[in-house]
């Protein structure tokens, strides 16, 4: 089961089953020491691993981050272009 922040990448890749969190990238599961946040995710990736789902098929969470991170995915792709 892959727990993915970049949708574009993973739905190229197609992993046998994933699903879509909308956060930061490195924050899968949510913010650090979110520790509510984070155990959510993981019981809704293992359930959708226990589904029948078909293999490819990427399927979105519900969660939210809370603000517009934006601005640091910016930053993060202009330090890796430089």
């Amino acid at each position: 089961m892959l727990v993915s922040t970049g949708r574009d990448l993973t739905e190229q890749v197609r992993p046998p089953r994933s699903v879509f969190v909308n956060f930061p990238m490195g924050n899968p599961f949510g913010r650090p020491g979110d520790v509510a946040m984070q155990r959510a995710v993981l019981l809704d990736a293992l359930r959708l691993a226990e589904a029948d789902v078909p293999a490819g098929v990427l399927v979105d969470l519900p969660y939210q981050w809370g603000e517009d991170f934006t601005p640091s995915v910016d930053r993060t792709l202009g330090a890796m272009s430089k």
